[in-house]
């Protein structure tokens, strides 16, 4: 294996990215199609991949980690693919985020590869900020008749995910809900519903939305409103700042996500209320980020080695 290679070791690591297991280990019940929920964590990290053969220590590589500075462990359920570092024929350094929706299983969580910032507690005017330079090869493509904007619509990988745990959580509600997620999907005609638009034989524009909450642990259409926010090009540079911050106004405990994304940016009030409508409490939130659901074909999303991560 080469050393920019990156594979978590199979030993248990307490960590907050979570208990992770490989996928074909995974238990959890995969997403259904109209209802992209998040994925519940505990406290250990397993071993990550589906090859039991080559795992080893991500601070045991020799070399630089590009990555390094938001986390060096991954939750890698990409079964057919390793974590790869390279230029990719630039002069920049990237980490390389690949899934192929072939090692998505019934009854099994969806395929990912990401890593994420340490948590941050509720205090008032505290925040945790992701930055970084993004390229986008590929992402999840499903021909399914169904517009873009539309939460059924299965085009898509997410590029990075906000977490914001709160109180009085429902019982159907994620322990470790997403409260906005990064989503890009290759550019189709007919507002999503055609054919993807192709340039000398690859996709030529990748659409990018914000997935938001409209109440806490909210899922599917009931749970989750699509925002278009940018088009960028295929293995283009674009840059993304992620942004979240409490605040306590007017004696409330508030959050807010704040993004800046290929030069577009937008404040998100973060809904206070939980499905069942009651007034809820932040608690604590983080940050993923890498590539994560491939429903079609595969995915593949570059992060440069400008990656920060701020915390107050």
């Amino acid at each position: 294996m080469k050393n920019f290679n990156i594979k978590i070791g199979a030993l248990a690591v307490v960590i907050a990215l979570g208990t992770f297991t490989s996928c074909q280990e995974d238990d959890d019940n995969l997403f259904n199609e109209n209802d992209i929920s998040s994925v519940e964590e505990n406290d250990f990290l397993a071993k990550g991949t589906c090859d039991p053969n080559k795992f080893m220590l991500i601070d045991a590589i020799t070399g630089t980690d590009y990555n390094s500075k938001i986390s060096t462990m991954i939750d890698d359920r990409s079964c057919s693919y390793d974590y790869k570092q390279s230029t990719y024929g630039s002069s920049y350094r990237w980490g390389g985020y690949r899934l192929n929706s072939a090692n998505n299983q019934s009854g099994k969580l969806q395929v990912r590869m990401e890593r994420t910032t340490p948590k941050l507690n509720y205090a008032h005017n505290k925040y945790i900020q992701l930055s970084a330079t993004v390229r986008i090869l590929n992402a999840g493509s499903v021909k399914d008749m169904v517009a873009d904007t539309s939460m059924s619509d299965n085009d898509g990988t997410y590029i990075a995910q906000v977490k914001g745990k709160h109180d009085k959580i429902q019982g159907k509600e994620s322990r470790d809900p997403a409260i906005a997620l990064f989503i890009a999907k290759p550019k189709r005609e007919n507002n999503g519903k055609g054919d993807i638009i192709y340039e000398n034989g690859k996709v030529k524009e990748f659409k990018i939305f914000s997935e938001q909450v409209t109440k806490r642990g909210g899922s599917g259409s009931s749970g989750r409103k699509l925002v278009y926010i940018t088009t960028v090009k295929r293995n283009k540079n674009f840059d993304v700042v992620i942004k979240s911050t409490f605040k306590t106004v007017n004696g409330l405990k508030k959050q807010f996500i704040d993004y800046t994304i290929n030069g577009v940016s937008k404040s998100i009030p973060v809904s206070s209320k939980n499905t069942a409508n009651q007034t809820t409490v932040p608690l604590e939130t983080r940050i993923r980020m890498g590539a994560y659901r491939c429903k079609g074909g595969t995915a593949e999303i570059l992060w440069r080695d400008n990656l920060t991560v701020t915390k107050n």
